[in-house]
């Protein structure tokens, strides 16, 4: 007997007959799939069911990890906006009631506590009180009095516990620690979050902040709806124990103990292996979450593993009727692969065309700004002008000039020989094209505009070529010049400066090409620096070498200080061998030059700062040489290498923020030219360090003040956001309720 078969018809084009065999074949494979899925599914699903479980607990701990470090940062930013208000400063090194002013002065500063409070409200503190060191009292926004009526009378502290008390507090640090407080209270789980608020300025700040814990919250923060058979361990980076949950129970140290001590027998073993955030260990019938917070803090919290087979319970019959829904989805989806043929495909492929056309798009804009973005850094590059090595190190990489390179700077001139004036834009864009196309060798030729038809140009050559470059750069400007002259009628003139074999000297070559191009003629078109005959009859230091100079120092770049006074000693001593005269005048210029920079030195406060100011003053006073003005210079250069830290300007410009963010025009192209960085570099620098946006951390200072102005009952809402910076009302209004969940007048009444 034949096997039956089925006969398909070929009406259709061969085109669509391929499309309808190939939706079978689909249907087919899909069929197989689910088949090998099932067994897959079966094997595998419950153990993946667990691990996923285990992954939702390790994410909440996470959720709750930086929770707790958004509490920590809110208390640490209470603390710190203490430390920008004189008036408490002045108050923290008043001696107490005899000295003259003190309790008004308190009752200032607990008027600018009260309002402070609101930073507070989601916290799991109860009260927030500061001791005064120099004086014995307490102080908070609701409460000033001494130390020991606080203790006995505001507290009703536990009798005896006095001293201890005071001890504990006067303990504090600098690092935030949190510290018991239930022999004291009486209460169980009463602890508190102390801090040293003096060891975190460089002024003195005699004064201790603590915040009283909700243990409750607290747990409630830390532990949200988890079983009370779980229990968490939280530690600072060194080990010791802040405190535990357990039982549903809070429970603080009145002593420092190491977190080794206070884990189950065994499990510190088992935690030696675990040094990073996110790990899931086993130990005997306990799942160990470990998770670290951005304060440094380590929480390690231990769950009983019957918590997830209690958690997924009748896993099984719900994988079975999933299973069987995806299937009969699968085939109805199939089904309709098949009846709507092609037209999947078409949309698919429309779809695809318009993405491919926007990223095309995307791609030229892209292209559009980056020769703008080149030359913004191929200034920075040439006048010397960038702020560290990071930046220098970003600013290569982003230009693809990397590796062992020489390179030549060429200053170039071109002139229009005919009666008829041709446009800036036409000549620009045409004399662009001529420079890309005849001084492209090896690497990409970078350039930019210096006025209506000069042009400054870096060339690339790798250090193993074996031509002459210089003699390469020659014959292509020629060539250059000559197509020009014979085109357009144009004549193109280049001064080279030296071979740079250190990219971070690109400014001494194009300072020697901005000299060579000006001795250029028709029967110089392209004159090296080194073939200039350089007069004896005047000195070497024009104004661009005298800023760039001072910008060395006041940067603290000995290694460029050094240079530039190697290129000065051998420009005028070497090369033009200056009469005594001249000489004296150069040395009297270079002395102007450290004058300037020496007196940019303010702030000084120590008494070896002071006598070394006072020695390098001595020195610029007595008979000048080059090895004393350099030496002088490089001392300045340690000077403000420890007073200005130039490689790292982000404290200075939270310093500058804060004394400018009422300035509505403040920006980040504003920021970039203040402090001569680069705007992508700054921005991404200051994320670094301070973790915040530049915007965002603008609009913090202008709204913490804005909540500092408004406890005052004078306070003129109508004007309010303009003294603060902001342009618009409605701007500010909204900013204001999305960071305190009120309005400017809400807050105020």
């Amino acid at each position: 007997m034949k096997k039956p078969f089925i006969r398909l018809k070929l009406a259709e084009d061969s085109h669509a007959s391929s499309a309808k065999f190939s939706m079978v074949i689909t249907y087919s494979i899909f069929l197989l799939l689910c088949l090998a899925l099932v067994l897959f599914f079966y094997m595998n699903s419950t153990e993946n069911a667990r691990e996923n479980f285990w992954q939702q607990q390790s994410a909440r701990l996470n959720a709750a990890v930086a929770d707790m470090d958004d509490v920590i940062d809110t208390m640490d930013a209470y603390t710190r906006q203490l430390l920008t208000d004189s008036t408490f400063i002045r108050f923290a090194n008043m001696n107490g009631l005899e000295e003259s002013g003190y309790i008004y002065t308190a009752y200032e500063i607990m008027k600018i506590l009260a309002p402070k409070s609101y930073l507070l409200l989601k916290a799991p503190i109860s009260e927030c009180h500061i001791y005064m060191s120099s004086s014995g009292y307490v102080i908070s926004g609701s409460q000033f009095t001494e130390a020991s009526q606080y203790y006995n009378s505001y507290k009703s502290y536990l009798a005896g516990g006095y001293d201890h008390w005071l001890a504990m507090i006067r303990s504090a640090s600098a690092k935030p620690q949190v510290l018991s407080t239930v022999a004291y209270t009486g209460l169980s789980g009463s602890a508190v979050f102390l801090q040293d608020i003096n060891a975190l300025m460089n002024r003195n700040v005699p004064a201790v902040i603590w915040y009283e814990i909700e243990p409750v919250k607290l747990i409630q923060a830390l532990l949200p709806g988890w079983d009370q058979r779980a229990s968490l361990y939280v530690a600072s980076s060194d080990g010791t124990a802040q405190f535990q949950i357990t039982d549903g129970q809070f429970t603080a140290f009145d002593t420092p103990v190491q977190l080794n001590d206070i884990l189950p027998d065994g499990l510190s073993e088992v935690m030696q292996h675990q040094s990073t955030s996110g790990s899931i260990t086993n130990w005997k019938q306990t799942k160990v979450l470990f998770q670290k917070g951005g304060n440094g803090w380590h929480y390690t919290l231990l769950l009983p593993q019957s918590l997830c087979t209690e958690a997924l319970g009748n896993y099984d019959l719900a994988f079975a009727l999933i299973f069987l829904l995806a299937v009969l989805g699968g085939v109805v989806m199939v089904i309709y692969l098949v009846r709507q043929n092609m037209k999947p495909y078409q949309q698919l492929n429309s779809q695809l065309l318009k993405v491919k056309g926007d990223n095309a798009e995307l791609q030229r804009e892209i292209d559009a700004q980056k020769p703008a973005v080149c030359s913004a850094y191929l200034r920075q590059l040439l006048s010397g002008h960038v702020a560290s090595s990071a930046e220098f190190d970003y600013i290569m990489s982003f230009l693809g000039l990397t590796g062992q390179l020489n390179f030549y700077v060429l200053y170039c001139v071109a002139n229009v020989q005919s009666d008829l004036a041709m446009d800036h834009d036409v000549s620009h864009e045409l004399i662009s094209q001529y420079i890309t196309q005849y001084l492209t060798i090896d690497h990409p030729v970078y350039f930019y505009n210096m006025s209506d038809r000069s042009f400054v140009v870096l060339a690339a050559f790798d250090q193993s070529a074996s031509a002459d470059p210089l003699m390469e750069l020659q014959h292509r400007v020629i060539a250059l010049h000559n197509d020009l002259v014979e085109q357009h009628d144009i004549w193109f003139y280049a001064g080279v400066g030296e071979k740079c074999t250190e990219a971070q000297k690109l400014w001494e070559s194009y300072e020697q090409a901005r000299t060579a191009a000006r001795y250029t003629a028709k029967h110089h078109i392209f004159l090296p620096y080194e073939m200039i005959h350089k007069d004896t009859g005047s000195w070497y230091y024009p104004i661009e070498i005298s800023a760039k100079l001072q910008h060395f120092i006041t940067t603290g770049n000995k290694q460029q200080v050094t240079e530039m006074f190697a290129l000065i000693h051998r420009e005028n001593i070497e090369e033009r061998s200056l009469s005594m005269p001249l000489l004296t005048l150069l040395l009297s210029d270079l002395k102007n030059t450290l004058l300037k920079s020496r007196f940019l030195i303010t702030n000084v406060q120590s008494e070896s700062e002071q006598e070394q100011l006072r020695q390098i003053d001595r020195r610029l006073g007595e008979q000048l040489s080059f090895p004393q003005l350099e030496s002088t210079a490089l001392e300045l250069c340690s000077f403000f290498t420890r007073t200005a830290e130039p490689s790292d300007p982000i404290p200075e410009v939270e310093r500058y923020l804060t004394e400018n963010y009422t300035d509505p025009s403040m920006c980040l192209a504003k920021l970039s030219d203040r402090f001569n960085i680069s705007e992508s570099y700054l921005s991404h620098l200051f994320k670094n360090k301070t973790g915040q946006n530049f915007s965002v951390y603008l609009e913090n200072l202008r709204l913490n003040e804005a909540a500092r102005r408004l406890k005052d009952p004078g306070c003129n809402l109508s004007s309010l956001y303009l003294e603060l910076g902001y342009n618009n009302s409605t701007t500010f209004r909204r900013a204001f309720k999305k960071r305190y969940g009120m309005a400017p007048s809400e807050m105020r009444s």
